[in-house]
């Protein structure tokens, strides 16, 4: 779990390690030259003394320098602290919703159709079964849905052979009143505005849409160098949340550059609304 004893720690660990530079290069020759466990695992613990003389353990990366090795801990924790002050910002409402695309799709999906299973909301979702599962659990424990005997649940709106009849043996859930409260908050500005805090590379997304013009999930998990389905997924709910549209493939090219209609051959493209434009200026600001 993200914390600011985390932050502390890596910034310590990498103080350190530029403070006992010479001490750092020198183990890290001398491992060079032994046997040991550090030339199949890469790393190195070392016990050094910290710059107000505390004694600490840090387990060094053994194929870098010493530099590298604290460069890389000084930017782990300025990435954590850049979380945490994300989550900082994020207001009460959103607290209790995982930071997963996928986490918001389920509530859409469950205040569509009223009640469903974590196996048949996968297959809605185009998503896996396990990580719904192990989200409809987690947001039940933090209130968002509840669970429901499923002699009680009749679903709606589902399109599916027998749809309106309820398949036992199952978990269901349904949005709670927190739940439903919280759909309420993201129609509104203040809740849409928390959206851009709360998930990871929505921002990113956002201004790439508003810089390159409109595109397609695979081009941007490309570009980003991010897994396909994660990307789909976060824009999926983007697009719930009011901050995407469709655009129209035979218009989809980026502004100002001469993308080949053939680039978006299959693929839905995207492209971002007068909400979204306006209120990521605000988070930049």
């Amino acid at each position: 779990m993200v914390s600011w004893e985390k932050v502390e720690e890596l910034r310590l660990e990498a103080d350190t390690i530029m403070t006992r530079y010479q001490e750092v290069e020198e183990l890290l020759a001398r491992a060079h030259d032994e046997t040991g466990d550090h030339w199949e695992t890469g790393e190195l613990p070392v016990t050094l003394e910290t710059p107000a003389g505390d004694s600490i353990t840090i387990t060094l990366d053994f194929e870098a320098d010493p530099a590298t090795n604290a460069q890389s801990r000084y930017e782990r924790a300025n990435e954590l602290e850049a979380d945490l002050k994300r989550q900082e910002q994020v207001d009460e409402q959103l607290a209790s919703l995982p930071a997963d695309p996928v986490a918001y799709l389920i509530c859409y999906h469950l205040d569509y159709v009223e009640g469903d299973y974590p196996k048949s909301i996968a297959g809605h979702l185009d998503a896996q079964r396990k990580q719904v599962d192990e989200l409809c659990q987690e947001m039940e424990e933090t209130g968002v849905l509840e669970r429901v005997e499923s002699g009680t649940v009749k679903q709606r709106n589902v399109k599916a052979k027998k749809a309106d009849e309820v398949r036992q043996h199952h978990t269901y859930y349904r949005l709670s009143r927190e739940g439903d409260h919280l759909l309420r908050f993201l129609d509104e500005p203040e809740g849409q505005l928390n959206v851009l805090r709360h998930l990871p590379d929505s921002q990113q997304i956002i201004q790439r849409l508003r810089c390159a013009g409109p595109d397609s999930p695979r081009i941007t998990a490309n570009h980003f160098d991010m897994e396909f389905e994660y990307v789909r997924h976060l824009y999926r709910t983007l697009r719930q949340v009011g901050f995407l549209v469709k655009y129209k493939q035979n218009e989809a090219k980026r502004r100002g550059q001469n993308a080949p209609d053939q680039e978006f051959h299959n693929q839905t493209v995207y492209k971002t609304t007068e909400r979204a434009e306006e209120l990521a200026q605000t988070v930049r600001d």
